[in-house]
């Protein structure tokens, strides 16, 4: 064997060491992510929602101050719109409310 090959398998073994010992360790991996809240979920979601409401209901008004839609049907339309607004945000108080609960109780209970 030439020194040039002594050199090369001396190379690979080392290469073969360090990507082994990861992969084979029994040292205890930290988890890469958290499990999913489904409250923190759903809150997301009312947020993302609330938000699309509020852009339609600002297009509804658009719309109708450039006559393409009639003044009824402006007038239905942004009803239903400003109910499922406030509906929206009665269920994002709530909501925030029982997170700042379980926050409280989950930091209490730690400590």
């Amino acid at each position: 064997m030439t020194g040039a090959n002594f050199l090369q398998l001396i190379l690979v073994v080392l290469i073969l060491v360090a990507l082994g010992i990861p992969l084979f360790s029994r040292i205890p991996r930290k988890r890469l992510f958290k499990p999913l809240d489904p409250a923190e979920e759903e809150f997301k979601h009312l947020l993302v929602r609330k938000e699309e409401v509020l852009l339609s209901i600002k297009e509804l008004e658009f719309d109708f101050k450039t006559d393409k839609i009639s003044k009824a049907d402006y007038a239905a339309l942004h009803s239903k719109l400003e109910q499922e607004a406030m509906d929206l945000l009665e269920k994002i108080d709530d909501l925030e409310k029982r997170l700042k609960k379980k926050k409280k109780t989950s930091a209490a209970g730690t400590a």
